[in-house]
């Protein structure tokens, strides 16, 4: 792991796109929003919203909306990170929570795979401190995935869609990281505007051909601001800060950061739903940070 501040703040500015991304699930419990197209969709509107806001006051537009159209890997990046958010939000809508957790934990091995295939060395501490860290969620959702396993048609999809999102992420992190290695700068405000770009076109197809998800009558001021704070705190803030920080963090070292998601929405839930987390939790989590210290060990 880098020791400069450059290496630290990526750091921070990752855990902190992690730790949105796990308050995603109360959020979306309290917005009471039936809908995954409807959430995926208002999730980026509001982004792109809070990205106007942002490029009206640095005085970027101009240069972000270039930088999208011009560059193809910024289009790529942006396609990448928006189905690796759909497929996500599908999977947790079809399959147990346990079950689609585990499933995208599994992306660090998708990052060993695409290295190996390049030919790139994998050290032991890689392979072990990976192993470890996706052993510890798999203890924290312990309980959820104790439970019948469930073979309906909707979960396999789910489980599908949750590989998927893993896979993509993989993929997201792997082109990320290798524009800083050949010195090509990646403007992360422009992945940003891509993918509510993409995000905006979800919301296009429910007003032309869904028109049924979009009812949002009876939902009340705290819904309201449920949704608003889905948008902001779990999607443009993260948004931007995972992009800026895959350019800067090793490949395999940011995917297993993204381990820690399960252990940030079980806090959550248990702040804001109630919800006690059990007591599989501590020692899920010590799991999670030795692997974590173990990947970033050269």
């Amino acid at each position: 792991m880098a020791t400069n501040q450059n290496g630290n703040s990526s750091l921070i500015t990752a855990l902190a796109s992690i730790l949105g991304w796990g308050m995603v699930g109360v959020f979306i419990r309290l917005s009471s929003l039936k809908s995954p197209l409807l959430i995926i969709s208002l999730r980026f509107i509001i982004t792109c919203l809070a990205l106007f806001l942002v490029l009206f006051f640095q005085r970027k537009t101009k240069q972000v909306f270039k930088d999208l159209f011009s560059n193809k890997i910024i289009v790529i990046l942006s396609l990448v990170l928006f189905l690796t958010y759909f497929f996500g939000t599908m999977a947790f809508m079809l399959a147990p929570i346990g079950e689609v957790t585990l499933l995208i934990s599994i992306s660090p091995f998708f990052v060993i795979l695409f290295r190996i295939l390049k030919g790139n060395a994998i050290s032991k501490n890689e392979y072990i401190g990976t192993i470890v860290a996706v052993l510890g969620v798999a203890v924290i959702m312990y309980p959820h995935l104790g439970a019948p396993l469930n073979v309906s048609s909707s979960s396999v999809l789910g489980h599908i869609f949750a590989i998927t999102g893993a896979l993509l992420f993989a993929v997201f992190v792997m082109i990320s990281n290798r524009q800083n290695l050949l010195n090509k700068q990646i403007n992360t405000l422009s992945v940003t505007l891509g993918t509510c770009f993409f995000g905006g076109l979800v919301f296009l197809y429910i007003l032309l051909f869904d028109k049924v998800g979009i009812h949002l009558e009876g939902l009340s001021s705290s819904n309201i601001l449920s949704i608003i704070a889905l948008g902001i705190f779990s999607t443009a803030i993260p948004t931007f800060g995972f992009a800026y920080a895959s350019k800067k963090l090793p490949p395999l070292l940011l995917s297993n950061l993204l381990l820690l998601e399960p252990v940030f929405a079980i806090v959550f839930a248990y702040l804001f739903l109630s919800e006690a987390p059990s007591m599989y939790i501590y020692p899920g989590i010590l799991l999670i940070f030795i692997g974590l210290s173990k990947v970033s060990k050269k």
